[in-house]
């Protein structure tokens, strides 16, 4: 496949992609704002919830009915303790106070009670300041209220009075709160503060919350104004793990989403690798072609070349010549043989149609018939070749003519590899379960980054500066396949520019 087309494919991969991630991020975008929607309504409904319990608990704290003395000075005399309280007067049309009455009672040591009221009407000024304040976090500003009436506010007056505070205690709002939030289904970690929006004051402080972030929060539900509150009081809640709460409730969204994005990546990455695989692949297969090509060449231009040398008249009538030619074309000819045989085996070898002829083989007695078949390469080389056959049980079932063409190929590709003289060790060793073969040699060693490579079919080595190496990439796959084949596994030691040892371990059992 041409390089444009793999990058193109590339970048269409990455492109849907990134378009595929996106959207499933649009999609969970979408559904976090479903989410919150749904939850805001049920902590709006939850708060709700919370003033009118807060109402009700307050229009019942009323006064017991006892004696009392109004504008009158009292008798303090045996007097314990005294209990203050205030209850406003409300205008009926429009839910506004218009006046508060004080409110003290004195506990006497015969545990009497006398109580003392002192009405107070607030001024129309008065009464018109409090619409003034109906956005808690914006209020008015000094310079937007008349002077006239800010005169004639007492700040004390319209303050929650001291049983009311104790009633409403922290204890009793959490437990309402954290009630009405249940009942929404809602059991997230809280916090809550109740806010004086005309002194700017926090009744009750938030417990862990820090103020100025709990002032910004989106959660905020007034207070009824009634007889035990005039000015604009605020109940406030604040969710430090709101996002938390949305990713609990579409757990399964997520872990959908999730899902989705790691096959959408696996898919990807399969697709990007598979590309990559075939891209090499075929740098691969073009190398072996052209490889093939280049080791069918010779020897059919030599064949061509003694066929036209037999033609010659000279050679007619030179009987001796005209063998030499005939040798010659026969060489080359059983050398195309080989090489044809090696590819058809392992296109049989890839598709599993190769046939074992499994016999009970004497691995040292192969050897040695493999050693004297090899003799004369390694002679020509200028090489030498050694034993050192170690095994105690040398005995293996296996197919003699495919283990032979397996310990040709390592002691060729030893030579080919061998930049100078070629040394070979075939080493043998034998354990309880297998009978074990080394080939090493001294040759110029294979890279590290090659090693996981070099059994796959058209592979080669870059050879560097050994230009003579000659072949196509199919000896050590067919090596693995038919080591696999008998069940045993190979190995691979190799230091660049010290040499390389293969190990074939042979399993007895058949």
């Amino acid at each position: 496949m041409k390089k444009r087309i793999i990058v193109s494919l590339f970048f269409v991969v990455i492109i849907i992609t990134i378009f595929l991630i996106v959207s499933i991020f649009k999609l969970y975008t979408e559904a976090e704002k479903v989410q919150r929607s749904i939850f805001v309504t049920e902590v709006l409904t939850a708060g709700n919830v919370v003033v009118d319990e807060i109402d009700a608990i307050l229009k019942n704290d009323t006064l017991p009915v006892m004696d009392s003395v109004v504008n009158q000075e009292v008798d303090t005399t045996d007097v314990v303790s005294v209990q203050h309280s205030r209850k406003f007067l409300l205008d009926t049309t429009n839910n506004q106070p218009i006046g508060v009455i004080m409110t003290e009672i004195y506990v006497k040591e015969d545990n009497a009670r006398v109580v003392s009221n002192d009405t107070t009407y607030f001024s129309e000024s008065f009464r018109i300041l409090f619409p003034l304040y109906k956005d808690p976090w914006s209020p008015k500003s000094p310079e937007e209220i008349p002077e006239s009436f800010l005169e004639k506010v007492d700040v004390n007056m319209v303050q929650l009075d001291s049983s009311t505070v104790e009633r409403l205690n922290p204890n009793l709002l959490r437990q309402l709160i954290k009630e009405a939030l249940k009942e929404e289904t809602i059991n997230a970690r809280f916090d809550y503060a109740l806010y004086n929006a005309f002194t700017t004051e926090f009744v009750i402080e938030p417990s862990y919350v820090e103020p100025e972030k709990m002032l910004k929060s989106d959660y905020v539900f007034r207070l009824n104004y009634n007889e035990k509150v005039s000015s604009p009081h605020y109940i406030i809640l604040y969710f430090p793990g709101e996002r938390g709460i949305f990713l609990q409730r579409m757990s399964t969204i997520v872990a959908m989403i999730l899902c989705l994005i790691f096959l959408v990546s696996a898919i990807s990455f399969v697709s990007l690798y598979s590309l990559y695989r075939q891209k090499k692949v075929s740098e691969v297969t073009n190398e072996f072609v052209d490889n093939m090509t280049h080791e069918f060449k010779t020897p059919i231009s030599t064949i061509s070349l003694a066929c036209e040398a037999l033609n010659d008249q000279e050679t007619i009538e030179n009987p001796e010549m005209q063998h030499t030619y005939v040798q010659i074309i026969s060489d080359e000819n059983e050398r195309l043989r080989s090489m044809v045989s090696n590819i058809l085996q392992i296109a049989q070898l890839k598709k599993g149609q190769i046939k074992m002829n499994v016999e009970l083989l004497d691995m040292h007695e192969l050897i040695h018939k493999v050693v004297d078949s090899v003799a004369l390469l390694v002679n020509s080389n200028g090489g030498v070749l050694n034993l050192a056959l170690n095994a105690d049980n040398c005995k293996v079932f296996g197919d003699r003519e495919h283990l032979t063409n397996v310990l040709v190929n390592l002691v060729e590709n030893a030579i080919k590899y061998s930049e100078e003289k070629p040394e070979i060790l075939i080493n043998t060793l034998s354990n309880e379960k297998y009978f074990m073969f080394s080939v090493t040699d001294k040759g110029i060693g294979i890279p590290k980054r090659s090693l996981p490579e070099i059994f796959n079919n058209f592979y080669r080595v870059s050879s560097g500066n050994v230009h003579n190496v000659k072949g196509y990439g199919l000896g050590l796959g067919y090596v693995k396949k038919i080591v696999t084949m008998h069940k045993g596994k190979i190995e691979v030691d190799s230091v660049e520019g010290k040499g390389s040892t293969f190990m074939i371990s042979l399993p007895f059992k058949r």
